[in-house]
């Protein structure tokens, strides 16, 4: 008989397995970090030895690791070093946040926000150049809109960067002057952030892996056993490969690349899959239009808000189909963000003329918000197999979507349900930092959040969005999403049973243990006496 290695006993354990009879159990054994056994305290008992550890888990309710779909990594890590603006109610207290930092760090020094939005400030308009400068004369200083697709900087980051009033506009950027002399105004948009971002500090080694490190261990707290990690740079993935080498990676990686590598990657033969367990290729990532929040995702029609405007395609239809028809043939997924219907319209045409040129049965290319749809769009990325990669969380965090896009549109946002209904395979994921990285909170938000009921789903659904069916958006659904025998042991314990709560109070159920490979990666402190034996 071979060793088993531990065994979880006395559990409330939601196996998400397809087979229904297979559904609950009250003991699991684990071997080389594998599920061997999953069944009733007395089956699993009988298969210890002397060597074998036990935990109990006292009836906890225990279910598969979670997946986030969509995380941008290094930025979360750089949050926690960073201006956190995400709860600010008015630009006099994102001047008086960074007049906090300008009192404790160098003239000269960078200082660097995130989270601030809008709609949610008292004036209700964009912080400006001359907001900045008033309490930053000497430090430049750069501040993103809460979505990442926007942001605000004073004088001295302009001059830094080498913007001003005749600076030639990057393809599909955006920067904003004055109408009265073409001077900028502080905000800088899509594309055009890339003046910015090339004239910031650059991270050393040590400081990207820890940046790294701060992201992880968050993740494994909110018990992510998986993540589908955006990339920003090739440094990230070597910071990745070192933590992983010094055995400090507490979870499992799915890189995203940025498209500018795509050439790197296709001349190397190197295509989606390759890696082992840990740190593996995944998608390569087109950023194909901006966001709702700053006006900047594509739409059919102008903005209800904002009639002027129709939002704005980062790359023309041929520049677009190159990157398909390349990435398609290269053998790597696609993971296309596309928000606004005029985006998802001309991304589903592109990828239906690849696809009948080049089939390719097990493509799962995937759409990552896909936020305004139409059931004609809902019913071609059904026909075309593609895998939608939506946050949940945006339906709580968007109050102002009926305003932006209007009644009718509004409607047709966030559509969850009807996307699963159709039987399109959703994939669930936080886009943190721009959302808590909270999985619990993500389910929370697609059974409640939702402001028209008949696009909530169910506790189930909201579930496998983040197990099962995320291991299908990375074809790993044979090996994780689900406890059962052969799959990786990648579980959490949860403080309560989720199918047992009211609805309304599954966003405070806590994580206490997550498990890796079998190992304990994160032990709350409720937790810690419940040791192995």
């Amino acid at each position: 008989m071979s060793q088993i290695d531990l065994i979880l006993l006395n559990g409330n354990i939601i196996t998400m397995s397809s087979k229904k009879s297979d559904g609950h159990a009250q003991a699991i054994a684990i071997e080389k970090g594998k599920f061997v056994a999953v069944g009733t305290n007395e089956k699993i008992l009988s298969l210890a030895d002397e060597t074998t550890k036990k935990l109990d888990l006292k009836n906890k309710t225990v279910v598969p690791g979670f997946i986030d779909t969509h995380v941008h990594g290094e930025a979360l890590g750089d949050r926690f070093s960073q201006m956190n603006l995400r709860n600010v109610k008015s630009i006099k207290d994102i001047q008086q946040r960074v007049k906090n930092w300008v009192n404790r760090i160098p003239e000269g020094q960078w200082i660097l926000g995130r989270g601030w939005d809008q709609d949610k400030l008292a004036e209700h308009r964009y912080p400006s150049i001359s907001d900045l400068d008033q309490v930053a004369p000497r430090n430049p200083v750069f501040l993103l809109r809460v979505c990442g697709h926007l942001g605000v900087t004073n004088s001295r980051a302009l001059q830094l960067a080498g913007i001003n009033k005749d600076t030639k506009l990057p393809q599909g950027g955006y920067i904003d002057k004055s109408l009265e002399n073409a001077e900028p105004s502080g905000i800088v948009g899509e594309n055009a952030l890339e003046l910015i971002y090339r004239v910031l500090p650059v991270s050393n080694e040590r400081t990207l892996m820890d940046v790294c490190f701060s992201a992880v261990q968050k993740m494994v707290e909110k018990g992510i056993t998986t993540v589908h990690w955006i990339v920003s740079s090739p440094k990230e993935i070597l910071a990745l490969q070192k933590l992983e080498s010094d055995q400090r990676l507490p979870l499992r990686i799915y890189l995203i690349i940025p498209i500018e590598h795509l050439n790197k990657l296709a001349g190397l033969g190197i295509q989606t899959g390759f890696g082992d367990d840990k740190i593996k290729i995944g998608c390569v990532k087109i950023l194909a239009d901006g966001s709702l929040g700053a006006r900047t995702a594509a739409l059919k029609q102008p903005y209800s808000d904002a009639p002027g405007t129709r939002g704005m395609l980062l790359y023309s239809k041929k520049q677009l189909k190159n990157f398909v028809e390349k990435t398609h043939k290269a053998d790597l997924q696609l993971a296309i963000h596309a928000i606004g219907d005029r985006t998802i319209e001309m991304v589903l045409e592109i990828l239906e003329k690849v696809l009948q040129k080049r089939p390719k049965e097990q493509h799962r290319h995937r759409l990552e918000h896909a936020s305004v749809l139409s059931p004609r769009l809902i019913n071609k990325m059904k026909n075309l197999g593609i895998v939608v990669s939506v946050q949940p969380h945006f339906a709580i965090s968007d109050s102002w979507l009926i305003n932006r896009l209007g009644e009718s549109r509004a409607r047709q946002t966030y559509a969850f349900k009807s996307l699963i209904s159709s039987g399109i395979i959703a994939i669930g994921g936080s886009d943190a930092p721009i959302e808590p990285v909270d999985p619990l909170l993500g389910i929370y938000a697609a059974v409640n959040g939702l402001k028209y009921p008949q696009e909530r789903l169910s506790l189930d659904e909201a579930f496998r969005i983040y197990t099962v069916d995320a291991a299908y958006g990375s074809f790993e659904e044979d090996v994780k999403g689900s406890i059962e025998i052969g799959k990786l042991a990648d579980l959490v314990v949860l403080s309560k049973d989720p199918y047992k709560t009211s609805l309304d109070q599954v966003g405070e159920i806590k994580v206490e243990l997550t498990m890796v490979g079998g190992t304990i990666v994160f032990r709350s402190s409720d937790f810690q006496k419940a040791a192995l034996s």
